[in-house]
């Protein structure tokens, strides 16, 4: 069963076209990303889904039934903690919004200890939010979409600015919704080895249109080429790098310029690369093969944009 479907969606603004008839399905229990730049129609699309703008055309519809009618089916955390209120504590921040969707009584109470121990946040419950940590205020915004018990959970940016623990927290407890709850994810990020970690599904918005619709494997797989990682003695100059971008190969700069990443379909070239740098006297400490990640397939289908 499909958990949102979205038919034919068309937004205009004024002469622009922010998202231009464009079609996809979010299979129940499952975390699909949305992803896209900056004027892709990214959020245009997520604002629609959440039916916080009305479209020109097209038709959305949440576990089978149009949007309009299922806004209780839906739950949002959009980016930061926005959603959270900073003066209270994480027991009555739940108990807030659960009492907004008509939820109380003895039951809301045990649900909410049981949610606060899912998220490890027992021991935080009578904690005014500000003064708890980022990682933690952005587990509190998540427990917040369970607590109203939706089918669908839409999340912008759940792991912006958090430390290496928080983000693999999140992370976790992103996969144990969907397995243990059986509750369907939208993600929206820029983090793409959390797209590449955790998504199943991904569609890609790029100008108003999907440039990319498919599950995981099936776009690594469209991708797969044989990347390579070289390591320079020393940094690359303005000039070189200049001199590196007019040749008929696809240079990512990374660090700074010290190392540079190539992808390449024949192993042949790998020698010609070594050979141009050779004659402009950039000097190779190491080179290695790498494997096909998330974020290349992604710079790929938007033209290098990332945001």
């Amino acid at each position: 069963m499909e958990a949102v479907e979205v038919i034919n969606l068309t937004k205009h603004y004024e002469t622009v076209k922010a998202v231009d008839d464009i079609s996809f399905r979010v299979e129940k229990g499952s975390i699909c990303g949305i992803l896209g730049p900056n004027g892709s129609g990214k959020t245009t699309t997520i604002k629609s889904i959440c039916n916080l703008i009305i479209p020109d055309k097209g038709d959305i519809k949440i576990c089978g039934k149009d949007n309009k009618k299922s806004t209780n089916r839906i739950s949002a955390v959009f980016e930061g903690t926005r959603n959270l209120y900073w003066r209270l504590t994480p027991r009555e921040n739940l108990r807030y919004f659960a009492g907004i969707r008509g939820l109380g009584g003895k039951r809301l109470e045990k649900d909410i200890d049981m949610i606060l121990d899912r998220f490890n946040l027992t021991d935080k419950r009578d904690v005014m939010v500000n003064n708890l940590s980022r990682g933690m205020q952005q587990k509190v915004a998540i427990a917040m979409t369970l607590i109203c018990n939706t089918d669908v959970i839409l999340l912008d940016e759940p792991t912006l600015g958090l430390d290496v623990q928080s983000h693999s927290d999140i992370k976790n407890i992103l996969m144990d919704i969907t397995s243990d709850l059986d509750k369907t994810i939208l993600l929206s990020t820029h983090d793409m080895n959390l797209v590449q970690d955790i998504c199943d599904y991904v569609v890609v918005l790029n100008k108003g249109k999907i440039v990319a619709k498919d599950n995981m494997e099936n776009l690594l797989n469209m991708f797969k080429t044989m990347t390579y990682e070289i390591v320079l003695a020393e940094s690359l100059s303005e000039e070189n790098r200049n001199l590196l971008m007019r040749l008929d190969y696809g240079f990512y700069f990374i660090n700074n310029g010290s190392k540079i990443e190539i992808d390449i379909l024949d192993f042949q070239d790998i020698y010609k690369i070594i050979e141009e740098l050779k004659n402009i006297n950039i000097l190779i400490k190491e080179i290695k093969q790498k494997d096909i990640n998330f974020e290349r397939v992604y710079l790929s289908l938007t033209d290098g944009k990332v945001s």
